[in-house]
């Protein structure tokens, strides 16, 4: 029997008790048999989205604060100072620059006068010879005509070579043209001794034409030989423009007045 202090306690405050109940035969059973392992049932894939990625904000360094320097400014003078230097050295610059211009400008010119003079030089040593080879044609007509028109021109030319000669010792023979003999025999025959001088006329030579011949020397006094000799004195041998049997072309004829 419960005394009166017996205490219920109630269900709410069991804790590590519990109520034991009688199981049944089968319970019991499977309680002996091992148990069955329990096959989980399939979990589908969980499909997960990547997330954007949102670009890292750069760092923002923490700004320091700089104590502000006292700033000085220049004075009159200094400033003064700055634009007389800035003066002279912009003086100095553009004195240096045009310096050197104008040296350009000098060698360009030296090269200009250098190629004119060049130029001038060989246009003067062109018109020299040209004015020279027009005065050998001027003067070849005018000779061909004097001797033609006047015979007695081809006696100081016989005179100079006789005196050039020595004194004849044997017979010696001067050859003429025959109308050349004609005008010239009464003057050779006082220049020339009738005893050892003989006056030949040959027709086969030119008017104004003659040969000397000697017991030791022979002179050939023909105009065509006396012209060779002086177009090789003047670098104009072998131009036969200018031999003395070349025929006159009408320039020539024009500028000779022919």
């Amino acid at each position: 029997m419960a005394g009166p202090h017996r205490r219920v306690i109630p269900r709410e405050e069991l804790t590590a008790w519990e109520r034991w109940e009688l199981g049944g035969i089968d319970e019991e059973r499977r309680a002996r048999q091992p148990a069955m392992p329990v096959v989980p049932a399939p979990v589908p894939p969980v499909v997960v989205e990547p997330e954007p990625l949102i670009p890292a904000e750069p760092e923002r360094m923490p700004v320091e604060t700089l104590p502000m320097a006292e700033v000085s400014l220049p004075t009159a003078e200094e400033i003064e100072a700055i634009e007389q230097q800035a003066m002279r050295e912009g003086f100095d610059a553009g004195l240096e620059a045009g310096r050197l211009t104008a040296e350009d400008e000098i060698g360009r010119l030296k090269n200009v006068l250098q190629s004119l003079e060049n130029v001038t030089a060989g246009a003067e040593r062109e018109l020299a010879e040209s004015v020279l080879d027009l005065a050998l044609v001027l003067a070849r007509e005018l000779v061909r005509q004097e001797v033609a028109a006047d015979r007695k021109l081809l006696l100081p030319a016989i005179v100079e070579a006789l005196s050039g000669i020595p004194p004849a010792s044997g017979t010696s023979r001067l050859y003429l043209h025959p109308d050349d003999l004609s005008a010239l025999e009464p003057m050779l025959a006082i220049e020339l001794s009738g005893e050892h001088w003989r006056l030949i006329a040959d027709p086969r030579l030119s008017a104004g034409d003659a040969r000397i011949e000697t017991a030791s020397t022979q002179i050939d006094l023909a105009l065509s030989a006396r012209w060779s000799t002086l177009l090789r004195v003047l670098n104009r041998a072998g131009r036969d423009e200018l031999n003395w049997d070349a025929p006159v072309s009408p320039q020539d004829g024009a500028a000779s007045g022919g």
